[in-house]
């Protein structure tokens, strides 16, 4: 399955479907909430109800996944997911600021964010999934990431803050997203800067995205 024919398949309302995992019923509500007016929601509150979902085959456009459920990891939702469809968006939302939990993620090209905060994030991944502008620039920002990583000798930290703040995360919001301090953030910023011989994240982001073409 493609990335156009996932993010165009209606479903009973004539809304592409979202897969909700979340196993607990008021962050449930609110995930519901925040996209109703855009999706015809599937929610499952476990590991076993999300497979069953994708066993049977349902066109999903989008997916929020929650990392810790009470019969597993919401990963090995995620690669199932990525098995069936490699560009489809997914949104995961961990309460662990575990540097392992955000290196894997990243290695599956999702989104994530760190709970409780998260309606910012949820609102820019629903307007992201509903234009499909994120399949290809992702791939394209991904591939000029890895180029100018590679060129300019970046290191892990540095490479995924070069990817998040071009990705369009908030310069403000990537201490919560890769789960360490402010303090740690300012450093590896302000070494990126030196390396990439920048003033600001600002120019870098436009530095990035222009040689992705976006």
């Amino acid at each position: 399955m493609n990335a156009e024919a996932s993010q165009a398949t209606p479903g009973a309302t004539g809304k592409p479907k979202l897969l909700i995992v979340e196993d607990d019923p008021a962050l449930g509500r609110s995930l519901q909430r925040g996209t109703r007016a855009y999706f015809d929601v599937v929610m499952t509150t476990s590991l076993d109800a999300a497979f069953e979902v994708i066993d049977n085959r349902v066109e999903i456009a989008a997916a929020v996944v929650d990392i810790n459920l009470p019969d597993g990891t919401g990963f090995d939702v995620v690669e199932s997911l990525r098995q069936r469809d490699r560009n489809l968006p997914v949104l995961i939302l961990t309460g662990s600021n575990d540097p392992a939990t955000i290196n894997r993620a990243h290695a599956l090209r999702v989104e994530f964010v760190c709970k409780p905060f998260f309606s910012e994030n949820l609102a820019q991944f629903v307007q992201r999934t509903l234009s499909g502008s994120q399949y290809g620039d992702r791939e394209k920002l991904a591939v000029v990431v890895n180029e100018v990583s590679s060129q300019y000798k970046l290191s892990l930290r540095e490479s995924q803050i070069l990817a998040f703040a071009s990705e369009g995360i908030p310069r403000s919001r990537l201490s919560d997203v890769m789960g360490i301090s402010e303090n740690t953030v300012k450093s590896q910023v302000r070494s990126l800067l030196e390396k990439l011989e920048k003033q600001a994240l600002a120019d870098v982001v436009w530095w990035v995205r222009s040689r992705a073409g976006l």
